[in-house]
């Protein structure tokens, strides 16, 4: 008898294991498998419906179904550029619509910024001599690169949907929510991240060998995404 649940049980874990290894393959639920939720999304009008537009923008598709920014990076119109999506959600659409460009993208283009240039000295940082005050002075580097001022952003375009949020007990809620893309080029960006990189350098000659292979990636790949 503990021989064949021994073997049950290794058959479930086997099953489960394909399960999983197929939702990964594909990036979509196994088949069979109805996902239930008590609340209800009806959506009542969104930026193309008074010209007649049926269907989300492909920049919009790729960044909600597949691997966010990276996928709208793939695409053909943005493969030179870096690419920022801000999304903001709320009552009002004006005011959606102002938060989202005026506040949330800025927010959101700084984090970006800040997170790939963070990511990048994070690969190179076993070129550091050893010793704390080597550490420090590296820490500050990046802070410094984080901080600074980034100019090149553009905006590409805009999307906003309506909906009715029902859920079970609750009044109807209606909701905006409303999707802006930016684009900095990519040669522009790792052109104005190289030059901090430089004066910084000539402050913090010790650091000089992580500094030069993060310029030798920035020339190779840019800021990439981790």
């Amino acid at each position: 008898m503990k021989s064949v649940k021994q073997v049950l049980v290794l058959l479930a874990v086997c099953a489960a294991i394909v399960v999983v290894a197929g939702c990964k393959s594909t990036g979509k639920a196994a088949p069979g498998i109805k996902l239930e939720s008590e609340v209800k999304t009806v959506t009542i009008e969104h930026k193309g419906t008074g010209l007649g537009i049926d269907t989300l923008p492909l920049w919009l598709t790729e960044y909600v179904q597949r691997n966010g920014t990276r996928s709208v990076e793939a695409l053909p119109d943005y493969k030179n550029t870096y690419v920022v999506i801000a999304e903001e959600r709320g009552p009002e659409l004006q005011q959606v619509l102002t938060w989202v460009k005026n506040f949330n993208a800025q927010q959101q283009l700084g984090a970006t910024i800040s997170t790939r240039i963070a990511s990048v000295f994070k690969a190179n940082e076993s070129k550091l001599p050893e010793g704390g005050e080597s550490r420090r002075k590296y820490d500050n580097a990046i802070n410094t690169l984080v901080s600074a001022s980034y100019s090149g952003a553009r905006e590409e375009s805009s999307w906003w949907i309506k909906q009715r949020i029902t859920e079970k007990g609750k009044e109807p809620e209606i909701r905006y929510t409303a999707y802006v893309i930016y684009t900095i080029d990519k040669a522009n960006l790792n052109e104005q991240v190289r030059a901090e990189i430089n004066r910084l350098k000539k402050d913090n000659v010790e650091l000089s060998a992580a500094f030069d292979a993060i310029t030798a990636q920035l020339l190779e790949k840019g800021l990439e995404w981790e």
